[in-house]
């Protein structure tokens, strides 16, 4: 007999095992701060797990700048961003924070967004109260919906995770909205953490000591154990600031995880145009200075950073005669590379 969609069952919290989440929580709670440098593809992922991270977090505007070329207007869908997220997680083995938007429309998209990151396996989802479309936090434009529905969509979002582990933020752009001020900006993270979110994140709309410092200490006043987050900005010139913040004062104002939104875009971008620019003049010669910088270098093998070695040994050993094709023929071949048995004709 044919079930109605009524009867299917609504999956419940503790049905899906996030380990991912479970680690994240545990940094939160040993280290002074967790950072996490903000990216958006896989490779630049597992370069932050080689270089000693803790975490990675897939910005929004990264992504949709990084992989489609947009400008962060919510252009990109949540099943485009819950696949980049996907392959980022694929790709490492630290907790991955993700960029939930607004939840990509009313409460049940909030609901099956949490649930598609959970499925891609991220320790972590931040979800705004921009109304929809939403935009990047500093861009002129963009303004919150009413106290309620962002308390709702909050609530829909905790309620809806399938693992007790897996990380709520929210994010308040009040500060600086067409719609919102300082005091709306405080109340509302509140009126979040009575929502039951893990963390709030204030975004602030320029890099001042004095904000930071006024947030954290006028929500501690009544949500003294609330941990947040903060945006380090790459749309800020922290390094012209008088007095800039540092991670570690973030982390005893009780911003327990800070990120950096472009870090990897910004060094990724500024590199890939200067070599360009310079191999569109000197040609070959670019490509010989390029040589200089990265032979010897951890980066130097594009093999060994995408594991070529051990796809090789899978290979072999699910394909009797790959080991003697990879010995007769040119090209790389890997330290754990299997050695080609002795054949018995």
């Amino acid at each position: 007999m044919r079930r109605e969609a009524a009867d299917l069952p609504d999956p419940t919290p503790g049905e899906l095992d996030n380990p991912a989440g479970r680690e994240f929580r545990r940094l939160l709670d040993e280290e002074p701060y967790v950072f996490a440098p903000g990216l958006y593809h896989a490779l630049d992922a597992r370069l932050a797990e080689m270089t000693g991270h803790d975490a990675v977090y897939m910005s929004g505007y990264s992504t949709v700048l990084g992989q489609f070329g947009y400008p962060d207007l919510e252009m990109v869908t949540m099943t485009e961003m819950v696949e980049n997220a996907r392959r980022i997680v694929d790709a490492t083995t630290l907790p991955v924070v993700a960029d939930c938007d607004t939840g990509y429309g009313g409460i049940h998209n909030v609901r099956r967004a949490v649930r598609a990151y959970e499925r891609a396996g991220v320790a972590a989802v931040h979800v705004e109260d921009q109304t929809t479309p939403k935009r990047c936090g500093h861009i002129a434009g963009k303004q919150v919906v009413p106290r309620e529905k962002a308390r709702a969509r909050f609530e829909a979002a905790v309620d809806a995770r399938r693992s007790e582990d897996t990380v709520i933020i929210a994010r308040t752009d009040a500060y600086g909205s067409a719609n919102g001020d300082w005091d709306e900006h405080v109340e509302r993270g509140r009126l979040y953490a009575d929502a039951g979110v893990d963390l709030v994140w204030p975004e602030m709309p320029d890099p001042t000591r004095e904000d930071a410092v006024r947030y954290a200490e006028t929500i501690h006043e009544t949500h003294p154990d609330l941990p947040l987050a903060f945006n380090y900005s790459s749309s800020f010139a922290w390094s012209e600031a008088d007095d800039p913040l540092t991670f570690a004062e973030l982390g005893d104002l009780g911003y327990r995880y800070v990120f950096i939104t472009l870090y990897a875009l910004h060094s990724g971008a500024h590199a890939v145009y200067e070599d360009l620019h310079r191999l569109a003049e000197a040609d070959e010669t670019a490509q010989f200075e390029l040589e200089e910088r990265y032979l010897d270098h951890p980066t130097e093998s594009h093999h060994e950073l995408s594991f070529v070695p051990r796809y090789q040994a899978t290979e072999a050993e699910f394909d009797p005669e790959a080991a003697a094709r990879m010995r007769d023929s040119e090209g790389f071949e890997g330290a754990d590379a299997p050695e080609a048995e002795a054949s018995d004709d």
